[in-house]
Parts: structure tokens; C-alpha cells; sequence
């Protein structure tokens, strides 16, 4: 017996080595952020729109102080917000630094969502003025930074975002005002995106993510000439912003 024991107390030694240098080999290599990801997510989204009712720039009214409802400041601003389900897909690439024993990650990510958010408000002088937003799809090029702790990424992220905006103002009613307008503007417009995140590896080429980003698309005119009084040139300029709180799966190439 004792003969046969050396041989198979060697050569589970052998097995339980080798399987913790395996283990190793693995915890190492997911604690590695290099390389590049493909990705998709989804989440709530809100959207907050305020039209303010500007001074006439065109027409026999520019430049005394008119404006569509009021005839110098204050000029109303009329709130309109909507919210939902977004997502879309991601992709990115990543490099680790090991800098004086931190895990420090910096990389690049697009991305582009599908959303369907829109509003309308109501003018609190004249009940039959509106002011309405709404959008489809929204995409980002973003930069971010990161600290890593072993399976674990907590980052910050920031960049350029493009929005597929409309925003209409419009009073199609003679009472209890005269006049009538239906006007819009909009298109394709940019702004930008700020947020933070974290991300799990919770395998060697998977990882799931947790992120809010801000948008900020400044300001998006709605203006054009009424359909009554002639000479009127409504204008609404739209302060549009979105929030995101998204969770995500990544395949880590």
C-alpha cells in the first residue's frame, strides 16, 4: 500500500496544482480591461423640454419686443416632459494601465438608441397655445475613464451626442385670442453626454453594465410666419435634455 500511495498522493498534488494555477490563469486574464467589446442594452429614459416664447426676429414686429403671447419680458416658457423604455447597441475598445498598483482603464465607445419620447405643454396666459417635442433615436462617440478592482470597472464617460429632435409650437383656435399659427423646426442636432458607470466581469468575455448618461441638446428653434395675424413670425426656442439609467451585456473580444 504504501508503495502505491506515493504515486497517487503525487499525482493529486499534480491535479490540485494545476487546477489552481488554471483558476489563476483565469482570474488574471478577467481582470484584464484590454481589448474591444460589442454590446447592447436597455432602460428607462426621460426627456424635459421648455419652450420659451421669444421676441419676433422677421416682420414689421421684430426687434419692438413682441412676442406670440406678450409684448415684452418676462416671456413665458411652457414645460413639457415625457418618459420610456430606450435601448439600443454599443461598441468600444478599452485600454488597462497598471499605474503604482491601480487598475486605471481609459477608452472609447458609439453608441445608438431607439427611443419614442415626446410631449406637449400648454401656455399658462392662453390656453389654446402648445409647444411639443418629440424624438426617435439618439447616438453618442464618447470618452471614458476608469478605475478597476478585480472584476469590477466604476468609470466616468463623456462626449458628443446627435438626436433626431422636432419641436412644434402652434394656436389654431380664434377664441379666446386672434390668431393662428402652426409652426415647427428641428432635424438632426447635436449636443453633448455626460455619465458614470460600472461594469462587472462576471466572465472571461462577458461583462454586464450599469449606466446613466445625461444629454444636452441647447437649444431647438420652432419658428416660421402665422397663419394669421400677417407679418407675425412666432419663434419658440426648445431647452431639451434626457436622462438615462440603462443596464447592458458586453462581449469582450
Amino acid at each position: 500500500m504504501s508503495g502505491l500511495a506515493s504515486p497517487v498522493a503525487f499525482a493529486i498534488a499534480l491535479t490540485v496544482t494545476s487546477a489552481h494555477a488554471t483558476f489563476a490563469d483565469e482570474l488574471t486574464s478577467s481582470r484584464n480591461w484590454s481589448g474591444c467589446y460589442l454590446g447592447a442594452n436597455a432602460g428607462y429614459g426621460r426627456a424635459d423640454a421648455e419652450a420659451t416664447d421669444k421676441p419676433f426676429t422677421q416682420g414689421p414686429f421684430a426687434t419692438d419686443g413682441t412676442s406670440w403671447n406678450s409684448v415684452g419680458p418676462p416671456y413665458e416658457v411652457i414645460k413639457s416632459d415625457d418618459h420610456g423604455v430606450v435601448g439600443g447597441i454599443e461598441a468600444g475598445c478599452d485600454r488597462q494601465f497598471d499605474v503604482e498598483g491601480l487598475t486605471l482603464v481609459f477608452g472609447g465607445a458609439v453608441d445608438f438608441s431607439l427611443m419614442n419620447l415626446a410631449g406637449t405643454g400648454t401656455s399658462a396666459i392662453v390656453n389654446d397655445t402648445h409647444a411639443s417635442f418629440d424624438t426617435d433615436w439618439v447616438g453618442t462617440a464618447r470618452l471614458r475613464a476608469g478605475l478597476a478592482a478585480d472584476d469590477l470597472l466604476f468609470y466616468v464617460t463623456g462626449g458628443v451626442a446627435v438626436a433626431d429632435i422636432g419641436v412644434r409650437a402652434y394656436d389654431l383656435s380664434d377664441w379666446p385670442t386672434i390668431g393662428q399659427m402652426n409652426v415647427s423646426g428641428g432635424g438632426t442636432k447635436s449636443g453633448w453626454v455626460a455619465g458614470a458607470g460600472a461594469e462587472w466581469r462576471f466572465a472571461e468575455n462577458w461583462s454586464a453594465t450599469l449606466e446613466y448618461l445625461h444629454y444636452d441638446f441647447g437649444k431647438v428653434t420652432a419658428s416660421g410666419a402665422a397663419i394669421e395675424p400677417v407679418g407675425a413670425f412666432p419663434r419658440y426656442e426648445n431647452d431639451l435634455d434626457f436622462d438615462v439609467v440603462r443596464v447592458g451585456i458586453r462581449w469582450r473580444m
